[in-house]
């Protein structure tokens, strides 16, 4: 997704280009380099009376279908369906994620859509894409596996893009990284405890992540400071960090790119760290008193 969001973010004036230099643009692409072309409407029309097996292995079997909350134009040409896929065993759905949708309508001057592509070994990449009149950028992708004795979809690690040069990279069970193209920049003692005080797990504010980066940084001095003066024990960092984000990764993954769903998903799990963060480092201060 990071290729993605700088090759295919278009230029806000793409739609007055010549066809000869929107192709041009169109080429930068990795998504149109490679000729994946997400054209759905051949596949609206082949799923949406009935579910559609595209595989059919001993164990189980992988089906397409889509909602029935969709739109007709009079040509026929069928519009925001959501796409499902479905792992079935005797007739029985075991498990399903959201796949594709061809258009989803935000506002007067926003729209969305969900893009998919399944690899040759059985994995799942989801792209959820946004246009405004700036153009179009990449916000969220997610990439699954499918476990065949489970019977599940596992989710592997996902990417999420807020748009203001900060992504958030999640890798399961354990791993939750901040990504910015931002200069670091030290967040005063008035603004942390302004933001603190004010934080809302169902929202999402830029001030989240300079408190989370405040104690994350703070986290790893008080580490070295005790490994200083402990020469048999070592603290770990790392491990303790992914011991805290296995937890606080239990939450429930957004289903879509929609900010209604990863907004507060971000807030929460960053919550839940700063959270961890902060009980952790009054324990070391504890152990550095005596």
């Amino acid at each position: 997704m990071n290729k993605l969001d700088k090759d295919c973010t278009y230029p806000e004036n793409y739609r007055q280009l010549s066809e000869s230099e929107q192709e041009k643009i169109d080429k930068l692409c990795p998504i149109r380099k490679f000729n994946l072309k997400f054209d759905l409407k051949k596949l609206y029309k082949l799923i949406y009376k009935e579910p559609v097996i595209i595989y059919n292995g001993q164990n189980f079997q992988l089906t397409l279908s889509m909602s029935e909350n969709y739109n007709i134009e009079s040509d026929g040409t069928i519009y925001e369906g959501d796409i499902f896929l479905s792992i079935v065993k005797d007739n029985i759905v075991k498990d399903r994620i959201y796949l594709a949708n061809n258009y989803i309508n935000l506002s007067d001057f926003a729209a969305a859509y969900q893009h998919y592509f399944i690899t040759s070994e059985g994995e799942i990449n989801t792209l959820y894409l946004i246009e405004v009149e700036e153009g179009i950028s990449p916000m969220f992708w997610k990439h699954y596996k499918i476990d065949n004795q489970k019977m599940k979809f596992v989710l592997q690690d996902m990417l999420v893009n807020v748009k203001n040069g900060v992504r958030y990279q999640i890798v399961y069970p354990n791993q939750f990284n901040v990504i910015s193209n931002k200069s670091v920049t030290k967040i005063d003692s008035q603004e942390l405890k302004s933001c603190e005080d004010e934080y809302d797990k169902e929202e999402y504010y830029s001030c989240y992540v300079d408190v989370y980066k405040h104690y994350h940084n703070r986290l790893k001095q008080k580490i070295n400071l005790l490994n200083k003066n402990n020469n048999t024990i070592k603290k770990s960092y790392l491990k303790l960090q992914k011991k805290m984000a296995s937890s606080c990764l239990e939450l429930p993954p957004p289903v879509s790119g929609n900010r209604g769903e990863t907004d507060p998903y971000l807030s929460k799990v960053m919550f839940c760290l700063i959270q961890n963060y902060k009980q952790e480092i009054t324990n070391i201060e504890k152990q550095l008193a005596h």
